[in-house]
């Protein structure tokens, strides 16, 4: 009995072909359905031929490859990028104090921006992100707010402090209320300074305190007094120009129009002036724009003291 020719199990793993006489040099890892078979136990001839299969290697088989995933990748949340963009402008406009309200809108509105970004596809750290510098700058505006306060309360307490009410070229002249009991207001007439006008003759009242006037006492220029108004003019509009500007500036505008009043230049005259100046106070509240000059005398006169001369 013969066995038909076909690819058999040589006994070794691999499946030659038979010719149906003897096994051949083919080889193949792989042949389906191929029938079991044990080989005969006839010697098998073509030593050369087994010779020749033995020493040829299998042919390599390349295994299939295994495929990789594909990364995932996240988009990024626009919404969360819109929140943080807007966190960090809020922060920056809510430092400054007159634009403080836009920034405090814009933070509130990067808060909420962002937190909507949290529970939408995309990445995330945008929204957390803005939510943190919403978080700083709040803490930084309110800080900043609370330092100009506190700033500009120091500085109006200094201004008031070191203000004078009425700037004099007479150290013992400062502004205070009139002391009712004081002889000289005998016969005066309590004057607004809006009221006042070029020629009033005041008296000399001992003033005890730094606090506002608005009137002074007005005499007769025939009754023994000390002072009389010599000149009144407006400042210009504008912002409150400071108490030392307007010490300075009052001081040379009186002193330019003494000796047209006294008939002597002031530095040979043995006369005095000071003057009466808006405060930043009556400057803003009251729109005073108004000096009053007022020449003096160190000894009780009678009459005025226009033309007296030295």
């Amino acid at each position: 009995m013969t066995t038909p020719a076909g690819w058999y199990d040589d006994g070794s793993g691999k499946r030659r072909w038979w010719d149906g006489s003897q096994w051949t040099m083919h080889v193949t890892t792989s042949v389906p359905d191929a029938p079991e078979w044990v080989p005969p136990t006839a010697p098998v001839t073509g030593s050369a031929a087994w010779a020749h299969a033995a020493s040829s290697p299998a042919p390599a088989t390349t295994p299939a490859p295994v495929p990789v995933p594909a990364p995932v990748t996240r988009r990024i949340s626009v919404l969360g990028l819109v929140g943080l963009i807007a966190a960090a402008i809020g922060a920056v406009l809510a430092c400054i104090p007159p634009i403080t309200v836009a920034g405090w809108a814009l933070l509130g509105a990067a808060v909420v921006v962002s937190l909507v970004s949290l529970f939408l596809p995309g990445t995330k750290w945008p929204g957390v992100t803005g939510l943190g510098v919403a978080a700083f700058g709040t803490v930084l505006a309110l800080a900043v707010s609370l330092f100009t306060v506190g700033l500009r309360s120091v500085v109006e307490a200094a201004d008031d402090a070191t203000q004078p009410t009425t700037p004099s070229a007479a150290p013992s002249r400062s502004p205070a209320p009139m002391p009712t009991d004081d002889p000289a207001l005998e016969g005066a007439e309590m004057v607004p300074f809006a009221e006042l006008e070029v020629g009033d003759c005041l008296p000399l009242v001992e003033y005890e305190s730094d606090e506002d006037i608005y009137e002074l006492p007005v005499l007769p220029c025939d009754v023994p007094h000390t002072d009389e108004v010599f000149f009144i003019y407006e400042l210009d509009d504008g912002e409150f120009p400071g108490d030392e500007y307007l010490t300075d500036k009052t001081w040379d505008d009186c002193r330019a129009h003494f000796e047209a009043f006294v008939g002597v230049a002031y530095d040979d005259s043995e006369l005095d002036f000071y003057s009466y100046q808006p405060t930043r106070s009556s400057w803003i509240r009251a729109g005073d724009r108004t000096v009053h000059c007022i020449v003096f005398s160190y000894d009780e006169v009678t009459g005025s003291l226009a033309g007296a001369g030295g």
